[in-house]
Order: structure tokens, then C-alpha cells, then sequence
């Protein structure tokens, strides 16, 4: 397994990987929605929104996090902000999200980044219980949406 950047030629499992979240989410997608999405992804510019895939030795994504970078944090230090982290249902307890938090780590640390941010919703107990077992902080925040 190893976890690296997205790149140019990921865009179709990419697609793939982001129609599979929203439908594993309950919301209805149409096939190949997720094609702007991974090209938005693969083509962002530095220092912008960054996107980590876990490829399997055969060349198959099995996941994704996707992170963008936020400032100020405490002491006006830099951190990320992750969005989502997903990985495909027939790869799930197999060491493929632990694998994508270590990277996560790796890139927040060699960027100089402190801290990782990140929610889950309130009922996504799975979610929940894994960030629990891989030992992270929770803390208590009120969370705001403006619609347009």
C-alpha cells in the first residue's frame, strides 16, 4: 500500500472513489459526477487544496483524504484542515485509513503544519470510534453552515 499525492491518471478511479462517498453518504449521484471533482483535485494549484490516494500494489485506489491548508492556527502557526477521508468499502479494516492518517501526519509534519483539524457528523459513530482508537483529541465546537 502506499499513499502518495493524487496525480494526472488518477482522475477516473479518483471519480470513481468520490461517486462511491457520496452514495455511501445516502446522497444520490449520477454516474460520472465525479469527474470535475477529480480533475479539480489532481489539478490544484500549489499551495491550495491537496488530495492523498492509498494505491494498492495492483495500481487500485482505494481511498482518499483530502486536505486544504488554513491559517491562523494557535500562536499564528499554519495547519490543514482535513474534508473528508474515505476509503472504499471492500478495502475497509484493512489498514487503508490508519495508513492515510500516517500520511497525513507525514505531510502536516514535513510542511511544518500544527494542528490537523477535522469533523465528523454527530451520528457517524464509525467515524467516531476510529478516530477514537487511533487515539485523537476530540474537542467541543459549535459548527456553522451559511447556505447560498
Amino acid at each position: 500500500m502506499q499513499i502518495r499525492h493524487a496525480k494526472r491518471g488518477d482522475e477516473g478511479q479518483l471519480a470513481f472513489l468520490l461517486e462511491d462517498h457520496e452514495r455511501h453518504y445516502g446522497n444520490p449521484i449520477a454516474e460520472g459526477a465525479g469527474a470535475h471533482g477529480a480533475t479539480f483535485l489532481v489539478e490544484a494549484p500549489p499551495g491550495g487544496t491537496m488530495c492523498l490516494v492509498a494505491e494498492r500494489e495492483d495500481g487500485r485506489l482505494v481511498g482518499f483524504a483530502i486536505l486544504n491548508p488554513y491559517f491562523p492556527g494557535p500562536n499564528l502557526t499554519h495547519g490543514l484542515y482535513l474534508k473528508e477521508l474515505y476509503v472504499a468499502g471492500d478495502a475497509r479494516s484493512a489498514g487503508v485509513g490508519e495508513k492515510l492518517i500516517e500520511g497525513i501526519r507525514s505531510l502536516a509534519q514535513s510542511r511544518g503544519d500544527t494542528p490537523v483539524l477535522w469533523t465528523t457528523g454527530e451520528a457517524n459513530a464509525g467515524s467516531q470510534r476510529f478516530y477514537d482508537r487511533l487515539g485523537m483529541r476530540r474537542e467541543k465546537k459549535v459548527y456553522y453552515v451559511m447556505d447560498l
